[in-house]
């Protein structure tokens, strides 16, 4: 009897196990102003399985985001889209998102501000997609070179493309009012190295045709293109090119009769 007794008590001050946290569906502890989501193992589930299961996640957490389940959290409108579309176009991402974003909500439903839960998710989109390039240089572009302008279309291109940009050699300007003549080759008498221009490096002549890339880590590089170029870009960046040339409001191009030249601009893939 005096045995039963002691098993009897000590199983009452056993404390309980907490319940199993949910999977894949929304859930709360003690004390919590609302609910949170919590997602599946998605290890375990098979391939069909855990697509399902990561489309769900992500349609809740959306709904939680964009305020739709009374529990006080709104987040802006378009930064729940541009975290939306970064997932759709790389749905294995949600499974980490899921985890990072019970975090922030455990936090808020415990009584901390929305500030920090919010302050996670504006910038997550471009978090997710850093170092990523999204355009590479698989098209053919032409264009026109407008005299009269400095850098001209900017043009997204991806670390390791092998940019070929030319000019033509036949259409003629000048950058002075009493200047002579040139092509995209430049002024063969006026190198412009060291001088105050765009493009002052060996094998850059005033009035040529240059190029410039500025690398997504904010690294800029100018280069001569004349008429035919080959550029290896060293990082994600944005391409662009220009006549090597400090003002542009006297700049024209050769006109005889009535027919006027134009260099036209083709930027490619290199094979």
């Amino acid at each position: 009897m005096l045995l039963m007794l002691f098993v009897t008590t000590a199983d009452a001050k056993k404390p309980k196990a907490p319940p199993p946290p949910p999977v894949n569906a929304w859930g709360h502890e003690e004390g919590w102003k609302a609910d949170c989501f919590y997602g599946a193992d998605f290890d375990k589930l098979p391939d069909g399985d855990r697509k399902l299961a990561r489309q769900h996640a992500l349609e809740e957490m959306k709904k939680q985001w964009l305020g739709q389940r009374d529990d006080d959290v709104k987040m802006e409108d378009t930064v729940v889209d541009d975290v939306e579309t970064t997932l759709f176009g790389r749905p294995e991402l949600i499974e980490q998102v899921v985890v990072a974003n019970l975090e922030q909500c455990k936090a808020y439903m415990k009584g901390g501000p929305i500030s920090a839960w919010s302050g996670w998710l504006n910038p997550l989109s471009g978090k997710l997609t850093a170092g990523e390039c999204l355009v590479p240089l698989t098209y053919t572009l032409f264009d026109y070179l407008d005299l009269g302008r400095g850098w001209q279309r900017p043009t997204t291109i991806c670390k390791g493309n092998r940019a070929h940009i030319n000019g033509t050699i036949a259409d003629k300007y000048r950058i002075t009012d009493n200047g002579p003549w040139i092509t995209v080759e430049g002024d063969p008498a006026q190198k412009a190295i060291g001088a105050d221009y765009p493009c002052n490096i060996e094998g850059c002549y005033v009035g040529m045709l240059v190029g410039k890339f500025v690398g997504d880590d904010g690294i800029e590089t100018t280069f001569p293109i004349g008429a035919d170029k080959i550029f290896v870009a060293p990082s994600n960046g944005e391409l662009s090119w220009g006549i090597n040339d400090t003002t542009w409001y006297d700049n024209k191009y050769f006109k005889s009769a009535s027919v006027e030249d134009r260099v036209a601009i083709t930027l490619e893939p290199a094979e």
